[in-house]
């Protein structure tokens, strides 16, 4: 933490640590934290907090003005072999071989693009998304051109990746809860590059979807000064989704009459190459085609019960070969299809407030009197509460079977990669 608070430009910032974790643990046990040392210092922890907010600032302490990295554009010559352990050792790598970014290829890639390479593209921080109240770092367009020359990608998916970072959407945040993020492209783009819609859309069988995704995770990795374990990056259990996350394309065809394309849901014409990004990602689960004796049922069993209920997003994976069902059950668009996810699938009032994100995250703001969890509190114990607020549905998949997947996945945003050619 200490050197963390000298990234985000805070180096004379008091600190005290508590223990962790915080959750599932016992009243006696919280209240044994509070009474307890600071693990680290091993003094008195709420003397030492007293102490931080009553003592006088002392002269480092009261300096201010913005605080400068200091950053070199070029390591030096070396053979390849130490660059490669210099990258590792730093975390600049996905600890697998890169291209090493020299300046010849650096500007190849570069060609690909009018933009200028000092343009700045956007700003990441250690959350999925941006922005999030904590410190964002910029990144420009040689920052990506350099991450995306160590992925291997070729010049020709530049545009793109353009595009995915202007989304500022971040697959390797520092979240304790390992999330990750996953990106959709729409338009000429899938078949100017040749990505996958259809089987093994969401895997490594692909070298476009592959190579986007590996650009992505080394450039949200280092545009925020590295994802090293334990120090800027905090997951504590990883997230297999965030090595290389998804990238994929919808299944155009695949789509039943009345169902829109997801980039058309979000405001963009059919014939505009689109990145829709997806954050919060932690889990996928999958189900068969729904019966239409019980779907409902399964439907809300199914939906509501991956992740907790603290999170209001869920990312409908629909195979084509499941789609005429949900079409038979009425849901000739994909707008009635969430309409009826946001509606019906819902939770326990008694149940929905002992979750601990619940409790961590929702609790407070209700007690605050903030809608809709002020009323929710109120309710009796088997009120149903709708905790759902972001749904979204993708037809991706090669038909080869009759199943799809609920990813819990939050809509992030939406860039045209004609912008960034």
């Amino acid at each position: 933490m200490r050197d963390k608070a000298v990234e985000d430009g805070m180096p004379a910032l008091r600190l005290a640590f508590t223990p962790t974790p915080v959750g599932g643990k016992t009243p006696a046990e919280l209240a044994a934290y509070v009474a307890g040392d600071d693990p680290v210092t091993k003094q008195p922890l709420m003397q030492e907090i007293v102490g931080h907010l009553t003592r006088p600032l002392n002269d480092e302490e009261r300096k201010t003005g913005l605080f400068t990295r200091t950053k070199k554009r070029l390591i030096g010559p070396d053979t390849a072999e130490n660059l490669q352990q210099y990258f590792d050792d730093r975390f600049w790598t996905d600890q697998l071989p890169i291209v090493l970014p020299t300046e010849e290829r650096v500007a190849e890639m570069l060609r690909h693009t009018k933009r200028k390479p000092d343009e700045i593209v956007g700003e990441i921080g250690v959350c999925p998304w941006s922005p999030c109240g904590r410190e964002e770092w910029q990144y420009t367009v040689e920052t990506v051109a350099i991450n995306t020359v160590m992925a291997g990608a070729k010049p020709e998916y530049f545009p793109a990746i353009l595009a995915l970072a202007a989304a500022r959407t971040n697959p390797r945040s520092s979240s304790t809860s390992s999330m990750t993020a996953m990106a959709v492209f729409n338009g000429p783009i899938v078949t100017e590059l040749n990505m996958n819609f259809g089987t093994g859309a969401l895997g490594p069988y692909n070298n476009a979807d592959a190579l986007i995704g590996r650009s992505w995770a080394l450039l949200s990795s280092n545009a925020m000064g590295g994802s090293v374990p334990g120090h800027t990056y905090m997951g504590v259990q990883g997230n297999p989704m965030g090595f290389i996350p998804a990238v994929f394309a919808e299944n155009v065809a695949g789509l039943p009459q009345g169902w829109n394309p997801i980039h058309v849901q979000k405001g963009f014409k059919p014939n505009e190459s689109v990145i829709s990004t997806f954050y919060g990602c932690q889990s996928q689960n999958t189900m068969m085609i729904l019966r239409d004796e019980d779907w409902q049922w399964v439907l809300q069993r199914f939906i509501g019960g991956l992740g907790p209920p603290n999170r209001g997003g869920k990312l409908l994976l629909i195979d084509p070969a499941v789609t005429g069902p949900f079409v038979r059950f009425g849901f000739d668009t994909k707008e009635k299809l969430i309409q009826w996810v946001k509606t019906n699938v819902t939770t326990p009032k008694y149940h929905y407030w002992l979750d601990q994100e619940v409790i961590n995250y929702k609790l407070g703001p209700a007690r605050a009197g903030q809608e809709p969890y002020a009323t929710w509190l109120k309710l009796p114990d088997d009120a149903p509460i709708p905790f759902l607020d972001d749904v979204n549905v993708v037809v991706v998949g090669g038909s080869g079977n009759v199943r799809w997947s609920v990813n819990e996945c939050e809509y992030a945003k939406s860039v045209k990669v004609d912008d960034w050619r």
